[in-house]
């Protein structure tokens, strides 16, 4: 009686091992690793980085606001790593509240938007963000196609091949910009004007002096400005300038891609130019 038990037990840790892939998101340090492509870092006190490599690393965030508001900024490339992070939060946390704010129409800004409406929850983004949804994401994804034509990475050219892309549901005039509030915590979604984009905008969080800057700015070891076919290279320094100038105050930076650091890396991005 006792081994059938022990192996009813055996069978059961293992089908949820399996099927559950969340319950080995254990802690390495402060990192916790939801997968060999996707690990959440804390970084600071209520602030998770969330790196996706698929096939490239790309940063989204998770800032907790209060005990049950939650602010993440941009997703994973796709829906399958943004339930994995969602399934990874309501684990640690239980049950909260999320927004999603999207910083751009790339689908390292917005690859995931279709699992968090399913999920019903808030995607803030901006008219112009929509619209070059519709306007640019596919050639957009041609591009991308071709840099995954290697065999070695038949996986992923099937991923961006058939993903299909989900406009934000909250929309918002870039000018005016965006302000939220939780429990007197204010976030600020500000648009400098053209840049990596037309649309990029960057999200500050004042009590934390934290600044996710996204693909407008570039990690310390990056040498070059990266994807620019749907940059204004003209305007982007101009837009560079005006968030250093307003968000002088950030002692953390994140970037689209790469190393968080301070605002020792907008500096930096504007050298490359």
């Amino acid at each position: 009686m006792f081994l059938k038990k022990a192996n009813l037990f055996l069978v059961l840790f293992l089908f949820n091992i399996y099927f559950n892939p969340t319950v080995f998101a254990k802690p390495l340090g402060d990192i916790y690793i939801l997968s060999d492509e996707l690990t959440v870092k804390k970084i600071k006190k209520d602030i998770y980085i969330i790196n996706h490599r698929f096939p490239w690393p790309a940063n989204s965030m998770l800032v907790r606001c209060s005990d049950k508001d939650f602010v993440w900024v941009d997703t994973p490339y796709n829906n399958e790593a943004t339930k994995q992070v969602l399934d990874w939060v309501e684990s640690i946390f239980g049950n909260v509240r999320i927004v999603e704010i999207n910083t751009g129409f790339h689908n390292d800004n917005l690859g995931g938007n279709g699992f968090l409406k399913q999920k019903g929850i808030d995607i803030y983004g901006s008219h112009l963000t929509k619209r070059l949804l519709t306007e640019q994401a596919d050639k957009t994804r041609q591009q991308l196609l071709k840099w995954l034509e290697k065999p070695q990475l038949k996986k992923y050219y099937h991923a961006h091949a058939t993903a299909k892309y989900t406009e934000p549901n909250q929309l918002y005039k870039l000018k005016d910009g965006l302000q939220l509030n939780f429990d007197g915590k204010k976030v600020e979604v500000f648009y400098p004007g053209a840049s990596h984009t037309l649309d990029n905008v960057v999200v500050y969080f004042p009590d934390k002096k934290l600044l996710f800057a996204g693909c407008l700015v570039k990690s310390i070891n990056n040498t070059k400005l990266g994807y620019i076919v749907d940059a204004n290279m003209k305007q982007w320094p101009v837009s560079l300038k005006k968030i250093l100038a307003k968000f002088s105050q950030a002692q953390i930076v994140v970037p689209g891609h790469g190393a968080v650091g301070g605002i020792e890396l907008i500096k930096h991005t504007l050298s490359l130019f």
